[in-house]
């Protein structure tokens, strides 16, 4: 058989092969059936030549009928456990893809959160869906698929071998030309179909990306400007693909006029066999109908090539997904078991300089504050100073900081991550909700939190005063990313969802959306009980928010620049003076 796999992808076979393992006894059962059909295979064809020299030539019909029965019930048995191994080996190959899917969704559900920095959802949602789908459909049938026609294939040429020597040598003088045909188009095939993988996860990318954004996009009347764009993704797919078609056809054309070459030279040599050396018309006739199984491998190679190598490209693909380190592998913490209950006593910044890339600038220099169990500090800066950053941090978003972070006296890079988000709840800007209950949308199915904490959360922020006018109340569905509530509704079932975990620490970054008044008061009061029953650090930017707060850190390219309550930075007259004032003005015009 033509060597089509490269060492690397042997290399990728056996690394995914181990979600074979625990299906092995389909395998088992695949495996027992294929020395039954070879046998009938080498069968059919030992009864072949018999019917033909001993009883059609000599013409006895009465050995030419037992003969018949005799070789209907092979073809029969063939025909069972062909059925078996097709079935066993389907079964085998499913069950494996299922547990693929399974574990690699778990993964990236724990992928750090950095890495949804990186990578645009699209790219990943490819990969779990069209790259498996590759893998799902051909590579059970494009490779494992060929093993029992090539243990077949194998078995047939020994018999020929055993009838005609030298008429089996001649059909071999095609293989060599075969293989070199084969491994020079199988680069080409993978170069192809590693930029159509390559270049469908772009376009699925931005297939996402314009959905999400479809409002903004008609909006800004910008519908045919994303066309091109998704048109132009579409067309580098689409030409990626017709060079792997080219490539595709070409093989198998190639393949074929070679297997039609063969016939050809074996029915010349053949028929001189026959006149030279006296041999039967049964061999010639066996030699001729086995051709045509004998090149059914390499037919089925030549046709699934391109499937064989789209699955292993789409296993290189998976591959990087599966070399992602979790969030847990790259805290490189070991022998350190999180904690269940953690309490929060304070959160000491000492020095602290960080940067996003090796050879970027620092974001952050040398900060330093402490934050002590009942303190609320505000962020206060404009875009850009570094507040998003300090979150980022501590949450264990990004690490490789310098200087040092402490909780409790412990170095934040020592405490396993489970125990932080366990201590810590962060409501951000961007709120997400999912096409599920408002009651889901809160506990998001954590264990531990009950219906009556759900409600608990719900009353405690005030939401509980628009949930109870939904029909169905708690059992409300929401729309995808809750479009079928105001921004402010879904402002406070995020506060709500941060209360439900009984988290002590809260980061609060303040959507800055306006909402209707009502809502408005709602979400302050909401605030004021946070910040009254929790210790709170606040990314702030509503003035009333600020006022409440103990230290007021206000940040600047990085750096604080100014710290202290509302009373004493007013009276500084210096940054955050200028900022408040700015808020008043904005606040005299909005009422105005």
């Amino acid at each position: 058989m033509p060597k089509l796999l490269t060492n690397t992808d042997w290399t990728l076979i056996k690394r995914f092969g181990r979600y074979f393992i625990p299906h092995k006894k389909w395998f088992i059962i695949s495996l027992s059936s294929i020395p039954v059909t070879t046998t009938a295979g080498i069968a059919f064809l030992w009864l072949v030549e018999r019917i033909i020299d001993d009883y059609i030539v000599a013409g006895d019909v009465t050995g030419l009928k037992l003969y018949a029965l005799i070789l209907a019930g092979v073809l029969l048995l063939n025909l069972l456990f062909d059925g078996i191994y097709s079935y066993s080996f389907s079964k085998a190959g499913g069950l494996a893809i299922v547990d693929m899917r399974r574990e690699l969704f778990g993964k990236t559900i724990r992928f750090p959160m950095s890495y949804y920095d990186k990578y645009p959802i699209g790219v990943t949602l490819s990969r779990l869906t069209s790259d498996m789908e590759s893998i799902s459909e051909s590579f059970s049938a494009g490779i494992l698929g060929l093993l029992s026609e090539s243990i077949k294939t194998a078995a047939l040429v020994g018999y020929l071998f055993y009838l005609n020597w030298r008429l089996t040598l001649v059909l071999l003088l095609v293989v060599p030309l075969i293989i070199i045909v084969m491994r020079y188009l199988r680069r080409k095939i993978r170069a192809a179909y590693n930029d159509s993988r390559t270049s469908l996860a772009k376009s699925m990318a931005y297939l996402q990306e314009s959905l999400n954004g479809m409002k903004t996009i008609q909006l800004y009347n910008a519908e045919d400007e994303a066309w091109d764009k998704y048109n132009r993704h579409n067309k580098e797919y689409c030409n990626a693909q017709n060079r792997s078609n080219v490539y595709d056809s070409a093989l198998y054309s190639i393949v074929d006029g070679i297997t039609s070459i063969a016939t050809a030279l074996v029915l010349w040599y053949g028929a001189i066999q026959i006149w030279d050396y006296g041999y039967t018309i049964g061999v010639l006739i066996v030699f001729v109908t086995t051709l045509g199984r004998l090149f059914i491998p390499v037919r089925q190679f030549a046709q699934q090539i391109s499937t064989i190598q789209r699955a292993l490209s789409a296993l290189e693909h998976i591959s990087h997904l599966f070399g992602q380190n979790t969030e847990e592998e790259e805290e490189h913490i070991e022998n350190i078991p999180a904690k269940a209950h953690f309490p929060l006593r304070d959160i000491e910044f000492n020095n602290v300089s960080f940067r996003y890339t090796p050879d970027g600038q620092d974001v952050l220099k040398n900060v330093s504050f402490r934050l002590k169990k009942g303190d609320r500090i505000a962020l206060v800066g404009t875009t850009g100073s570094g507040k998003s950053t300090i979150i980022r941090l501590l949450t264990k978003t990004y690490t490789g900081y310098r200087g040092s972070i402490k909780i409790n006296g412990q170095e934040l890079r020592d405490i396993p991550l489970s125990t932080i988000r366990e201590m810590m709840s962060l409501m951000q800007q961007d709120i997400y909700m999912f096409n599920d209950t408002i009651r889901f949308n809160i506990s998001l199915g954590r264990k531990g939190i009950s219906d009556k904490d759900v409600e608990k959360a719900a009353n405690f922020v005030y939401a509980d005063r628009f949930i109870e006018q939904l029909p169905g109340k708690y059992d409300y569905v929401v729309q995808d990313n809750g479009d079928n509530l105001s921004k402010g509704q879904a402002q406070l079932i995020s506060f709500a969802r941060a209360i439900s975990g009984n988290s002590e620490l809260i980061i609060l970054d303040e959507a800055t959306s306006a909402v209707d008044s009502l809502t408005e008061q709602y979400i302050q009061k909401a605030i004021e009980n946070i910040f009254s029953a929790r210790t709170v650090i606040a990314v702030a930017h509503r003035l009333s928010t600020i006022k409440h707060s103990d230290l007021i850190l206000v940040l600047e390219n990085g750096e604080i620049i100014e710290r202290g309550d509302h009373d004493e930075l007013v009276r500084q007259e210096g940054k955050y003076a200028h900022l408040v004032k700015a808020w008043e003005e904005k606040t005299e015009e909005k009422n105005q």
